[in-house]
């Protein structure tokens, strides 16, 4: 009896300290690394820039009974186009959008416009910063100009 209580507290002791230790994954290509998980806090990243930024109130109202047309004078080509349960047609875009109630700008904003009868219906705005890849990559490459 003490022997199986002898295995199972150095079995439990085991298992303890083997499963303690923190592996880190990349994202890309899923290889483990034992660095640091949180990442490179020594390199500043830059609050971006933007050229044009919506209003989360004005593309609320503003768009609403709009046709595709106008929506697309106005976005641009959308991101993403999609059915929407066979009564509808979404356009998803990524844009910074300005929300009125914090005063933040929120760079990486899904705006999903539906579409019903050829008209816009509703206006879905999810708010949403930039991954840090995308800003560490803007910030390097000063290609992405929204």
């Amino acid at each position: 009896m003490t022997h199986s209580i002898y295995f199972f507290l150095g079995f439990a002791l085991l298992l303890h300290f083997v499963s303690c230790t923190q592996v880190g994954y990349d994202r890309i290509g899923g290889s483990q690394n034992n660095t640091n998980i949180v990442g490179d806090q020594s390199v500043p990243v830059e609050k971006p820039e933007y050229k044009v930024v919506y209003r989360k109130s004005n593309l609320e109202a503003l768009s609403i009974g709009r046709n595709r047309i106008e929506i697309q004078e106005l976005m641009g080509e959308p991101d993403g186009k999609s059915l929407d349960g066979g009564n509808g047609y979404l356009w998803d875009y990524r844009r910074p959008v300005l929300d009125e109630a914090t005063g933040e700008i929120y760079g990486w904003s899904l705006i999903s416009f539906k579409f019903l009868k050829g008209l816009c219906a509703y206006v879905n705005i999810r708010l949403e910063q930039p991954p840090p890849e995308v800003l560490q990559e803007k910030n390097s490459n000063k290609i992405f100009n929204f």
